[in-house]
């Protein structure tokens, strides 16, 4: 139990480390100041996006504990800490349409969508003043929660489409018999198995002599498809037997219920088409399938044309204050905020790029085969490079409020405003508290200094003048005040 409060405890610690700095940046958007701007929406969509993101790269993280944690906790598994039972209880027994919104991919898509939209509504912008010389019209606030509604459900869907939502609605009776061929020629023990057990499964000894004795005449085929058809831990060992034999590779328990005993998905196929285009649905190697598709549509191209966009937008930049003299003191400004805005974009946009799959991509080239989707079918990348992933999540979610400082005046000064005023109503609330002052007595000797500097300046022949105001040393003292709010009774 303790080791459990522990994992859920490092948990909410990195969570809290990781996020406050989005929350401080949404807290600033949400003042006055920048309430009224068409940008605040985005932003505080990217900021909310980023906080879920990250909470759900760290519940991953508890998860595959030992790439990360160690060192400090003995225990193998945190697999039963407080914040992956909520997580687990969510995926279990969520409907399947609120599945998407459990995968931390959907909130790093949404960005990248959110980032294209942004970026090129404002290169549609600078273009236009670039072209016209004069400040386009605001758009109204509600374009921002439009582009916000469309890259969300776009975000929906692409997750949506890499579920399982596909499926055959049962085993294909052809391959099932064609099994049991392979297996009753070459395998004598695994047909032995295979009695035993559709013994321990039914009572019906037809069925069992059908399958002991193969000159009989009965319906073998739908026979062999029924019990085939069961994912229980023998029958997957004989068909991955069977599959290692024939095809020289073992195909994983996973691939194999997905492949032949999945049939409770959204959409069913016709089992033999199924089989024809199961490679298009889920393989998941860098190639002609939906995975690859979702991948380049969802991520890759998105997080291209939000660099093309903020380039161009940079271009007419540069256009319109070589044209200085031609353009109004509104126009000036409105370009020193699209600068500021492609800062932030374009950063963003590279920090989600490395962390969405241009790592995943690389380290998927090497460690896992090509495979687009690296997470639990591929350990050997989670034991040698989660830990990395997740430490540059980290430092993206925390470089989003040095980001943002960095890159606004106004922005910093309204966070200073917002802090000072925090902790004043702190210190309103606090009966009385003490402040530390260092003063120091250096005007005299600062004086002093000068007309002797200036003495020594004039000729060795002139003697100097003594000083105006004799100078009498001070000792540096620390004081300690006592401050205290007087409390108003009602």
């Amino acid at each position: 139990m303790a080791i459990e409060s522990s994992c859920t405890w490092i948990g909410i610690l990195i969570i809290l480390i990781g996020s406050i700095g989005n929350w401080l940046c949404i807290c600033v958007f949400f003042r006055k100041r920048f309430r009224s701007s068409i940008l605040t929406p985005f932003f505080i969509a990217l900021l909310i996006a980023d906080c879920i993101y990250f909470t759900f790269r760290v519940i991953k993280l508890l998860y595959y504990q030992q790439t990360l944690f160690h060192n400090f906790i003995s225990v193998s598994s945190c697999s039963q800490t407080f914040l992956l039972r909520i997580y687990g209880h969510l995926t279990q027994y969520a409907p399947q349409i609120f599945i998407p919104l459990c995968h931390y991919e959907f909130y790093i898509r949404f960005s990248l969508l959110l980032m294209s939209f942004l970026a090129t509504q404002r290169a549609y912008d600078m273009f236009h003043s670039s072209y016209r010389m004069i400040p386009r019209n605001s758009l109204p606030r509600s374009f921002s929660y439009l582009l916000i509604l469309c890259a969300f459900i776009l975000a929906y869907l692409f997750e949506f489409l890499g579920l399982n939502i596909f499926c055959s609605s049962e085993l294909s009776s052809k391959i099932a018999y064609q099994w049991y061929n392979y297996m009753y020629t070459n395998l004598s023990n695994e047909t032995s198995q295979l009695i035993i057990f559709m013994k321990n499964q039914t009572n019906n000894q037809s069925e069992i002599d059908c399958i002991i004795d193969n000159t009989i005449s009965c319906p073998r085929e739908q026979i062999v498809q029924h019990y085939f058809d069961m994912h229980e831990r023998q029958i997957v060992s004989l068909i991955q037997k069977i599959q290692l034999y024939t095809t020289g590779a073992k195909m994983a328990r996973n691939e194999l219920r997905l492949k032949y005993h999945y049939h409770t998905c959204p959409i069913r196929f016709e089992p033999n088409f199924f089989l024809q285009i199961y490679n298009l649905l889920y393989s998941r190697k860098l190639g002609l399938n939906r995975y690859t598709i979702i991948l380049v549509a969802g991520s890759i191209i998105p997080s291209m044309v939000t660099i093309l966009a903020n380039a161009v937008s940079l271009r007419w930049i540069i256009t319109i204050r070589s044209s200085f003299n031609q353009q109004s003191r509104l126009s000036r400004h409105r370009t020193d905020e699209t600068r500021r805005v492609i800062i932030i974009i374009t950063t963003e946009c590279i920090l989600a790029i490395i962390s969405s799959w241009f790592i995943d991509i690389i380290l998927s080239i090497k460690y896992c085969g090509r495979s687009v989707v690296i997470g639990d079918d591929c350990p050997y990348f989670l034991r040698h490079s989660h830990a990395l992933i997740a430490l540059s999540d980290l430092l993206n979610s925390m470089s989003n409020i040095v980001l943002y400082s960095f890159a606004g005046r106004r922005f910093r000064h309204e966070l200073k405003r917002m802090l000072k005023a925090w902790t004043l109503a702190v210190k309103k609330r606090i009966p009385c508290y003490c402040r530390i002052e260092w003063n120091r007595s250096n005007q005299l000797a600062r004086n002093y200094d000068d007309e002797h500097d200036i003495g020594q300046s004039q000729s060795s022949t002139k003697p100097s003048k003594p000083a105006k105001y004799p100078y009498e040393h001070k000792h540096e003292y620390i004081k300690l005040r006592v401050i205290t709010y007087p409390t108003s009774v009602a």
